[in-house]
């Protein structure tokens, strides 16, 4: 990801949405075309090394999801270690 995004270029990606005040989640979240941005500091934003920070350039968005929640990258499904 770090890759394309530095070469310009951009990826897919779909992960499953979480909600910590409710802790409840599984929606599904696609999103066609992404590009890495800066991580936040933990300080600034709770478990931020957790989590992956992209824009949407569809729509110009600034998102975050949790890096465990990620199930494709790509089109290809992705494997926790």
């Amino acid at each position: 990801m770090k890759e394309i995004s530095a070469r310009g270029g951009t990826f897919s990606l779909r992960f499953r949405k979480w909600n910590r005040d409710t802790c409840k989640g599984g929606d599904m979240a696609n999103i066609a075309r992404a590009r890495i941005r800066p991580k936040a500091s933990d300080e600034k934003v709770a478990h931020a090394s957790y989590k992956l920070f992209f824009t949407d350039t569809d729509t110009g968005r600034a998102l975050n999801c949790w890096q465990c929640l990620i199930m494709e990258f790509n089109g290809l499904r992705t494997v926790l270690n």
